[in-house]
């Protein structure tokens, strides 16, 4: 492995490290009827990570074309867009309530699913190990590009961003 390989593994590593936990915290929240410690795991979570989200779909995903069919990276930016909305719809609960259990049990199920998608998404990365040199070291320029930027999650994954919405 390069150097630049080696660099951009590791900051991508990193950030599925922060998306992982952030998750785990937030599904620990909601089980424990910690609503408003859910809501602010969930606003820590969004503004951590939207500049890797931002990533994955604009620079990301892009790469992968070649190495995944069409009907698996769309479900990669339906993915993220599930996600923020269970982001948006967990930062919509009453802090002082108890959350239904019907609620409850879609939110948890719809964490479990980007639970997955995190596991799935860190694998892909050895998808790219027929780039270049060259081709690493833009997409870690682009990463960190987008860190700089720091759009938050909710703000940035949407059906918009999809390339069948473009």
């Amino acid at each position: 492995m390069t150097p630049i390989n080696h660099d951009l593994f590791d900051a991508f590593r990193a950030d599925h490290a922060v998306l992982g936990r952030g998750l785990h915290d937030i599904r620990t929240r909601l089980v424990a009827g910690d609503t408003a410690g859910a809501r602010s795991a969930t606003a820590d979570l969004d503004s951590a990570v939207g500049a890797h989200i931002a990533f994955e779909e604009e620079n990301f995903y892009p790469a992968l074309t070649d190495f995944l069919s069409d009907e698996e990276v769309e479900a990669m930016y339906a993915e993220h867009a599930e996600g923020a909305d269970i982001l948006e719809r967990i930062a919509a609960l009453d802090p002082d309530a108890a959350v239904p259990a019907a609620d409850l049990e879609a939110l948890i199920a719809g964490i479990e699913r980007m639970e997955h998608h995190v596991s799935e998404c860190g694998q892909l990365f050895g998808a790219l190990g027929g780039l270049d040199e060259a081709a690493m070291d833009v997409l870690l320029a682009d990463l960190e590009r987008w860190r700089q930027r720091a759009p938050s999650w909710s703000s940035y994954a949407s059906r918009e961003h999809a390339p069948s919405a473009k």
